[in-house]
């Protein structure tokens, strides 16, 4: 029997299952290209990675710098794309292709005034080498310290000009003494000459007398010019010390402001000496008109006695009459004086004082090189590298990130007292790499790095000299400020200077002949104290009584000589290197940045010419554009009217990687 089957299931059966295909199938898909796109993602990730420990070794094995050196952005897409390559190669699931790979931004380490330079070392010093107890505060007082150090030199320089104007200003007055006594020479060889009826002979020692009186007013307007000098520059002393007196501690401030008191004090007393001095310009004037008198007086007796005739033959000339007039006339006259006693009375202890500056002048680096050292002669041509070809804004960094970049620094560049593992120059020897220049001593590339730093000039012994003149300034003030507090050295220069100005002297003009003995005393101390730094020694911060070096009488010594003797060590303190990283702490933070950075290229360039630190990226940006290949979605029928098109879809990728 025949049964009717209509096949309404079966049908319904499978428009439902084909609906359900469709379904999972389109579930499939999406979830298999949301996993194609994550799988691209991770590879974009990998190749990055991949790409970026292509790190400059060399960078990081001399100063712990990553960077990843390309000349081009070109370069790094197509290194970027050959690392991508084998996920290409293993479509599995995932099938898609690389249309285009692009660097969207590449930021090199001397971008942005040096931040991310500065972000490396940070990091390395944090969680690296950082040693230092150093908080902000320390960091903070040492900076301050230093500073005052530097602000108390300057003051101390400045006094002594003040105090050498002073002696010129009782040089002037010597000088007016001197010429009076020359008058009074000329006075007594006139008088006697009037005892002796030598008219003639008294005229001539009066046309002498003159001749001295004649100078006493171009005397009185040398000394009133100086006198005008010494107060216009102590008023631009005090207004000096109004501007610095905020960088100096209380104590400091109050042994400046008794200092300065005392030059006041000099100067109102030589007001007073100045109403007696501007008289004797006339008082001169009135001199010469008297002896101009007598001279006519003996003019006459002697034309008498030459034209006498005797009126009988038992008649007698009384000459002694004829003079007696003219004798008592000129016992009148009052020799011109000063009224107290004036200039400098030990002229060699005088000459040393002064001569200990001046030797500071005509070249410091022999007064504090060790003996037999040599200064290297190595030039950089700054122009070419990155702190003159980079332009850059400078910025202020933490009180904290300034002594951690110093302390980097110290760790990995050299300096006169010593070199790093790997350096290329000893302390104190010249360099002998490189090219020579024309004059055939200065070779490219310098030795002294970290006065580099500091200086910024393009030759070795500018950079080490200005160093060694601002290590001076630091020591010198700090061991002014260390006599200012020890009253037994105080007491010691209050003394000579009573030999050097006389013990009659003015007061004032003791106490601050005193002072000018303190500051060449600090002077010559520091120039002890940089020797020794530099022969590899320490020197304390603080100096305390028992580690002061240098006597007066070495201090005058050391002038006579023009060198110092053997120095002690005391095996404590700071060393030359420690000094110059404390040095470092007040430079401009992205000034130092850019300066290390050159530093970096010269040594780097000796292993691989051309190297620039602006070829070596911090930060990559890759854009890339992908297609993927659909697995459970085709076109069928389609596809051959479509001329076989394959269907696929764009997929864009961004991957980003920083040091």
């Amino acid at each position: 029997m025949n049964k009717e089957h209509s096949g309404q299931i079966t049908v319904f059966l499978s428009l439902i299952l084909i609906c359900v295909c469709g379904l999972i199938c389109g579930l499939l898909e999406s979830a298999r290209t949301a996993g194609a796109k994550c799988f691209l993602q991770t590879a974009a990730y990998s190749s990055m990675d991949s790409l970026f420990s292509q790190y400059h070794r060399k960078l990081w094995e001399e100063y712990r710098i990553l960077g990843l050196e390309h000349f081009s952005e070109e370069a790094a897409e197509e290194e970027f794309s050959g690392f991508l390559q084998p996920y290409l190669e293993q479509e599995n699931w995932y099938p898609f292709s690389v249309e285009k790979c692009q660097v969207s931004e590449r930021k090199v380490l001397t971008d942005d005034s040096g931040k991310y330079f500065e972000q490396e070392i940070l990091d390395y010093m944090k969680y690296g080498i950082w040693t230092k107890e150093w908080g902000e505060d320390m960091t903070a007082e040492a900076i301050k310290g230093f500073k005052e150090a530097e602000q108390v030199s300057d003051l101390t320089r400045s006094m002594e000009i003040q105090t050498k104007d002073a002696w010129k200003l009782e040089q002037a007055l010597e000088a007016l003494s001197q010429c009076f006594q020359e008058q009074e020479e000329r006075r007594s060889k006139a008088s006697k000459k009037l005892g002796r009826e030598d008219g003639y002979g008294f005229c001539r020692e009066g046309d002498q007398l003159i001749k001295q009186l004649n100078k006493v007013p171009g005397l009185v307007e040398k000394y009133e010019k100086q006198a005008d000098k010494l107060g216009e520059c102590l008023a631009v002393l005090e207004q000096e010390f109004e501007e610095k007196q905020t960088d100096l501690s209380s104590s400091v401030q109050q042994s400046f402001r008794a200092e300065l008191q005392e030059y006041r004090a000099y100067t109102d007393k030589d007001g007073e000496r100045r109403k007696q001095i501007t008289g004797l310009s006339e008082q001169a004037k009135e001199r010469i008109n008297f002896v101009r008198d007598v001279q006519k007086e003996a003019e006459e007796v002697e034309d008498y006695i030459a034209n006498w005739e005797p009126d009988d033959e038992d008649d007698e000339l009384n000459t002694a009459a004829l003079w007696a007039p003219v004798q008592r006339h000129f016992s009148r006259y009052v020799p011109l004086s000063l009224p107290f006693e004036a200039g400098i009375k030990d002229k060699e202890k005088e000459g040393l004082l002064k001569k200990l500056r001046e030797m500071a002048d005509k070249g410091i680096l022999s007064l504090v090189l060790p003996k037999d050292a040599k200064v290297s002669q190595g030039l950089i041509s700054a122009e070419n590298y990155p702190s003159h070809t980079i332009a850059f804004e400078e910025k202020g960094l933490g009180v904290l990130d300034k002594a951690m970049t110093a302390e980097y620094c110290q760790v990995f560049f050299d300096h006169f007292c010593g070199q790093k593992e790997g350096g290329k120059v000893k302390a104190g020897e010249e360099i002998t790499q490189g090219k020579e220049t024309g004059e055939g001593k200065k070779q490219e590339g310098v030795a002294y790095e970290l006065e580099y730093l500091l200086v910024g000039k393009e030759l070795d012994e500018e950079n080490l000299t200005q160093v060694i003149e601002q290590l001076l300034a630091v020591r010198e003030g700090l061991n002014f400020i260390y006599l200012l507090g020890d009253s037994e050295k105080r007491a010691e220069a209050k003394t000579l200077a009573m030999v050097v100005v006389g013990g009659t002297g003015i007061l004032p003009l003791v106490s601050i002949t005193a002072f000018l003995i303190l500051g060449v005393w600090a002077f010559g101390e520091s120039v002890a104290d940089v020797r020794i730094l530099l022969q590899g020694g320490k020197i304390p911060l603080i100096k305390g009584r028992g580690d002061w070096q240098l006597s007066l009488e070495g201090l005058l010594e050391f002038a006579r000589q023009g060198s110092l003797g053997t120095l002690g060590d005391k095996g404590k303190g700071l060393t030359y290197e420690q000094y110059l990283t404390i040095f470092l702490l007040p430079v401009p933070g992205t000034q130092l940045l850019y300066r290390m950075m050159d530093m970096m290229e010269m040594n780097l360039s000796q292993w691989q010419p051309g190297f620039r630190m602006e070829d070596c990226a911090y930060r990559v940006d890759m854009q890339m554009e992908a297609c993927g290949k659909h697995v459970y979605f085709s076109l069928g029928l389609l596809k051959s009217l479509l001329g076989n098109t394959e269907f696929t879809y764009p997929v864009g990728i961004k991957a980003s990687r920083a040091y």
